[in-house]
């Protein structure tokens, strides 16, 4: 029984470890944290709880490509076995613009195409194709299990998906600011660049309103650190173990091979196998001291721009709100400028009416992300003066009240927790470069290029999760752990096994 030692806890760690250990190795994961699930994740303040990371899920509806990973994982199943309860929404999101008209991503396609001839009468070409695009790539479905079928299975398979590939290939190679200047209607403009950074891949966008259509990305009741949570206890209930609170300090390597760990208290572990299922840059660069980074990449590690680290306002409301949107974008009366200097036209707020679970009943969860950029201006701060860096927290939630208040008439008075994550926060639990909660961002360039999960010139080691796949998710990350546990099948000669349960 060979053993594996997994760095990290998040979806990847778990997911890799799940599959193993029901494969026959001995599996161990370390996670420097308290809990599994890494940036999928949510927090208790109070009687409120505040989820970082789903809004929607691919792979929710069954038949759909993804959902055969979270069956295999029990992912959407909780502890009593019984099925997670899944919500899809009439809109996918809605922007706000400072005239007081609107713009509703609504997820039925054809009703969203409605809405866009509505609010851009002289883009009818424009809309026409986007809606086609929309409704072709809604049937393309992800084929995960790469054990099964024959090599005539696996290009007949791949042929039916030819012309969906094609079509999100066409999205996925158009920068979204360009796509954007396309459109003659201002309020299309400046919506699909409030949604997305202008830089970043179209279909970073298009595929995921394409899942709406056919509600097959919908929000898995109980949140992220739920969902977390059914895997994990998949995983632990198959006889694999995680040590919290372990952080690991090195990857040992004798002769170019790995061999061991060892933790930060200077216990070392051995074992056959070790995955980084970890920061890329941490892995790289601190557990292996920079020692075998390929010029690929160094070059990556130097160029490629990276998702944006979050301040993430929390805030627990006394009131009922369930007859606003669940997502909205609203604009801010001459911008909003957060401590480290990034100015917002527009508040990205989500209103978890959804989730019975987050709040009491009569009450509601709301929370804002402010993406930024400057994480060293937080991590300088908290580490130099923590009362100011606490100050200066709680100044910025109040702040966003304020401004929510001037569009939710009456909420101020309701607020009963206000609760601030900023990127020092993200780094201090996940040790996420940057505070980054994804990894490489999803640009036409990052999209097509194709990352090691293998570690070059390091024998028996391997890296999963968002530093190995651009664009991230946790699709993505779960489908890294699957295929490394049947790549090391594969390599051991056992018979790849996806469900035993």
């Amino acid at each position: 029984m060979k053993k594996v030692l997994i760095i990290g806890a998040g979806i990847a760690g778990l997911s890799a470890g799940s599959y193993l250990q029901r494969n026959g190795y001995q599996v161990e994961i370390f996670e420097a944290h308290n809990q599994p699930g890494g940036v999928c994740t949510s927090w208790r303040r109070g009687n409120y709880t505040f989820d970082y990371c789903i809004h929607w899920l691919m792979g929710s509806r069954p038949d759909t490509g993804f959902d055969l990973l979270w069956d295999e994982l029990g992912a959407l199943e909780n502890e009593a076995k019984k099925p997670v309860e899944i919500r899809n929404f009439e809109e996918f999101t809605r922007t706000e613009f400072f005239d007081g008209e609107e713009l509703r991503f609504y997820a039925d396609a054809d009703r969203f195409g409605e809405e866009l001839r509505r609010i851009a009468p002289d883009d009818l070409d424009l809309v026409n194709s986007l809606i086609g695009d929309l409704k072709y790539m809604s049937r393309f479905k992800t084929s995960v299990a790469k054990e099964k079928g024959g090599i005539f299975s696996k290009i007949g398979s791949f042929l039916s998906n030819l012309g969906t590939f094609r079509c999100y290939l066409k999205h996925l190679r158009t920068p979204i600011g360009e796509y954007a200047n396309k459109w003659k209607s201002k309020y299309v403009r400046e919506a699909l660049c409030n949604v997305i950074p202008p830089s970043w891949s179209l279909g970073s966008l298009t595929m995921g309103l394409a899942m709406q259509h056919t509600q097959a990305a919908g929000y898995p009741v109980g949140g992220s650190l739920q969902f977390s949570r059914n895997i994990e206890r998949g995983f632990l209930e198959s006889g694999g173990r995680i040590f919290y609170g372990s952080r690991v300090d090195r990857i040992v390597v004798k002769n170019d091979r790995a061999s061991a760990i060892r933790l930060a208290s200077g216990e070392e572990i051995s074992g056959d196998y070790v995955v980084s299922a970890a920061d890329g840059h941490s892995t790289l660069f601190d557990l292996l001291e920079g020692r075998y980074v390929s010029p690929q990449l160094k070059k990556v590690y130097d160029t490629f721009p990276l998702f944006p680290s979050s301040v993430f306002i929390g805030i627990g409301v006394n009131k009922d709100l369930s007859d606003l949107p669940h997502a909205i974008m609203i604009p801010v009366t001459g911008s909003f400028t957060l401590p480290d200097d990034s100015s917002r036209s527009h508040l990205s707020v989500s209103v978890h009416n959804f989730d019975p679970t987050l709040a009491p009943s009569g009450k509601t969860t709301v929370t804002v992300i402010l993406h930024t950029w400057n994480d060293a201006y937080w991590r300088s701060l908290a580490a130099g003066n923590r009362k100011e860096y606490n100050e200066v927290k709680q100044q910025t939630g109040e702040r966003i009240v304020e401004i929510l208040e001037g569009r939710f008439s009456g909420l101020k008075e309701a607020v009963e927790v206000i609760d601030v994550s900023t990127p020092h926060t993200v780094h201090r639990y996940t040790g996420n470069w940057h505070g980054s909660f994804e990894g490489f961002a999803p640009t036409p360039t990052t999209l097509m290029t194709r990352l090691p999960k293998t570690v070059p010139g390091l024998a028996n080691c391997y890296m999963i999760g968002q530093w190995t796949t651009a664009g991230g998710g946790i699709p993505t990350a779960a489908v890294d752990g699957r295929n490394l546990a049947y790549d090391l099948c594969r390599k051991d000669g056992k018979t790849f096994i996806g469900k035993t349960f």
